[in-house]
């Protein structure tokens, strides 16, 4: 007969061999990851992520793109000259595609391409202007660059021209006036001959041509 340490050890025989036959047969790693689904993979380098975007990013403004801006500094056909700059902001954002490429509150940079002074300012005597009519001051003015993204991108724009000219409406003085009241009056007159372009001023340029904002 078997001892009773026989029989114990019969036993914890069977229970590891009815253990051993309940367990699936382990599988290879070259196996368990043939079996991964797509969406457990890591990305590959080469290729694309589902996650990101399949359509680029605009960068390009078309020509004819409006550019509306406002003036950050003053110019006047008495003070202006030709290759002066002026300041501005962009004052509405620039949308391309249902993308805003430019920001309001963008900086730009114009530049003077022509100016001249009214006859007025030029010196001529109130009595010889009145032998003609007077020459009123213009300006012709562009935009030649954005700061977009904190670095510069050049521009071609059409140019706005600004002419001067006496204000209409005026009345007459009535009555006898006296000297210092003429001499107001006419220093008056003659501002209206010069054009000035204030702080604020909201002006509207286009696009000559397509700019790439990624330019280097």
């Amino acid at each position: 007969m078997l001892s009773h340490a026989n029989r114990i050890a019969i036993v914890m025989l069977a229970l590891n061999f009815l253990c051993e036959c309940g367990h699936p047969p382990a599988e290879n790693s070259s196996n368990t990851d043939s079996q991964k689904l797509p969406f457990d993979r890591a990305p590959r380098s080469t290729g694309i992520s589902p996650s990101q975007s399949l359509i680029p990013s605009a960068t390009k403004l078309p020509e004819g793109t409006p550019i509306p801006i406002r003036l950050q500094s003053a110019l006047s056909s008495a003070s202006s000259h030709a290759g002066d700059t002026f300041n501005a902001t962009i004052d509405e954002p620039v949308v391309i595609d249902g993308q805003t490429l430019i920001a309001r509150g963008t900086p730009a940079t114009g530049r003077v391409l022509e100016a001249k002074p009214s006859a007025s300012s030029r010196g001529r005597s109130r009595e010889s202007s009145l032998e003609g009519s007077p020459e009123p001051g213009y300006l012709r003015i562009v935009l030649v660059s954005l700061k977009v993204g904190g670095r510069p991108v050049m521009i071609e724009t059409s140019t706005i021209f600004a002419k001067g000219g006496t204000r209409e409406g005026r009345n007459p003085a009535m009555g006898a006036a006296s000297a210092a009241s003429q001499k107001d009056k006419n220093r008056d007159k003659d501002k209206d001959k010069d054009i000035v372009l204030g702080i604020d001023r909201r002006l509207n340029f286009r696009l000559a041509q397509t700019v790439d904002l990624q330019q280097p």
